[in-house]
């Protein structure tokens, strides 16, 4: 047989899922920032990373392209 509650258990249970419910978005909020930051971490230290290859490895093919240009005497 199922069991009766009252009004006031009804409202008290919810309350409390409600409580429940609410510290688990909280939780899921913070979470989501948290990963948000990193990622944007992330992203920054590749951007950087690509900028500082990218004017090495220009540099070096810049330095061969004018070697082959001008002839050394």
């Amino acid at each position: 047989m199922a069991k009766v509650y009252t009004r006031q258990e009804v409202k008290r249970r919810r309350m409390g899922f409600q409580i429940f419910a609410g510290i688990y978005d909280f939780l899921a909020i913070i979470a989501g920032v948290v990963v948000i930051v990193g990622c944007i971490l992330l992203l920054t230290a590749l951007v950087n990373w690509v900028v500082r290859d990218g004017s090495q490895s220009f540099s070096s093919l810049w330095n061969i392209f004018m070697n082959a240009i001008i002839i050394p005497e």
